[in-house]
C-alpha cells in the first residue's frame, strides 16, 4: 500500500467535499437543497451562508494546496478535523440534531476516520 498515495486522496476527498458544499451554500441562499434543507431571504441567512461559503471555498484552496506536498503539509489534515469538522459537527448537533443528522452522522463516520488515519500515516512516512 503506498501510503502518501492514501493521504494524497485524503486531501483531494477533503477538496472535492468541500468544493461541493460551497455550491451547495451558495445554492442555498435562494433555494432548499437535499443536503441543506434550509434557505431564506432574510439578509441575515444570506450574510452567513455568504461567509460561510467563502470560507469553505478557502478550506478547499487550503486542501489542495495540502494535496500538494502532503506529508510535509500533514498539519493540515489535524486542522481539518480539528476545529473544522469537529466545529461542524457540534454546531449541527446543536442547531437541528435530526434535520442535519444526514450531515452530522457523514462527517463523523465518513471524514473524521480518514482524516485521523491520514495524519496518522504521514507520521510514519520520511519527508
Amino acid at each position: 500500500m503506498n501510503k502518501k498515495l492514501v493521504i494524497r486522496g485524503m486531501y483531494w476527498y477533503g477538496t472535492f467535499l468541500d468544493g461541493l458544499m460551497r455550491i451547495l451554500m451558495v445554492i442555498s441562499i435562494y433555494t432548499k437543497t437535499v443536503i441543506i434543507p434550509y434557505s431564506s431571504s432574510s439578509m441575515e441567512y444570506q450574510f452567513a451562508m455568504g461567509w460561510a461559503a467563502a470560507l469553505m471555498f478557502g478550506w478547499t484552496g487550503l486542501l489542495f494546496w495540502g494535496s500538494l506536498k502532503p506529508i510535509e503539509r500533514k498539519g493540515v489534515l489535524v486542522l481539518t478535523a480539528f476545529p473544522v469538522v469537529s466545529g461542524l459537527i457540534i454546531t449541527e448537533l446543536l442547531v437541528d440534531f435530526n434535520g442535519l443528522a444526514n450531515i452530522w452522522l457523514f462527517q463523523l463516520l465518513a471524514i473524521m476516520p480518514p482524516l485521523l488515519i491520514s495524519y496518522y500515516l504521514s507520521l510514519n512516512i520520511e519527508q
